[in-house]
């Protein structure tokens, strides 16, 4: 787009801003493809937004506890959006790392549009707010039945006889520190009993 064409949508409204992205996974290649690929789909999918310039950093790999083999990428990506409401909406549904107004200087909002842009950002917030309660709600459901199929699974494995903890942990597929949690959990509502470190059912 040349100059003259940007500084026209400016003067009707538009901003130019620097936003930078980033994303963070493994391997290295399907991160720099995937992040090009975020770009591209906010290029193809939203007219309104012109991407003016876009520079790719090489992935690197990340360093520090629990970040082993992953990737960080970034892009700084210049564009013109139509209106506030629009910045708006790319920073909620497109995560950016950062995003800086380079024109206009200043930016006056009438009553009206503040009201809207106000509005639009309440709905958009809430709608991550339902989203997360959802998510909530499904995780306590698989963490209570996921509880209900381990203590099951320990009741079945003492059906025969008495056995001490190492062998109910293989038996289940869990590790001992865990498996300890369910026996304790267990004993407390007297559903198993232990003695000499091993367990079995109560009668």
């Amino acid at each position: 787009m040349k100059n003259n064409e940007i500084k026209k949508l400016i003067e009707e409204g538009y901003l130019k801003i620097r936003v930078i992205f980033e994303i963070v996974g493994r391997p290295k290649e399907h991160v720099e493809q995937t992040l090009k690929a975020y770009i591209e789909n906010i290029k193809t999918k939203e007219k309104e937004i012109h991407v003016l310039s876009e520079d790719y950093e090489p992935a690197e790999a990340l360093e520090g506890e629990n970040q082993e083999g992953l990737f960080g990428v970034m892009t700084e990506v210049e564009m013109l959006v139509p209106n506030i409401q629009k910045l708006t909406w790319l920073a909620i549904n497109f995560s950016p790392a950062s995003v800086e107004i380079l024109e206009p200087s200043e930016i006056t909002l009438d009553q009206r549009s503040a009201g809207e842009w106000v509005t639009d950002m309440l709905a958009r917030l809430h709608e991550i707010g339902m989203f997360q309660k959802s998510l909530t709600s499904q995780n306590e459901g698989l963490v209570r039945n996921f509880n209900a199929m381990t203590r099951n699974a320990i009741i079945l494995c003492l059906q025969d006889g008495e056995k001490d903890i190492n062998f109910i942990s293989k038996k289940i597929g869990m590790t001992t520190e865990h498996t300890e949690k369910f026996l304790e959990a267990l004993i407390k509502e007297n559903k198993i009993k232990s003695e000499k470190n091993n367990y079995y059912l109560a009668k």
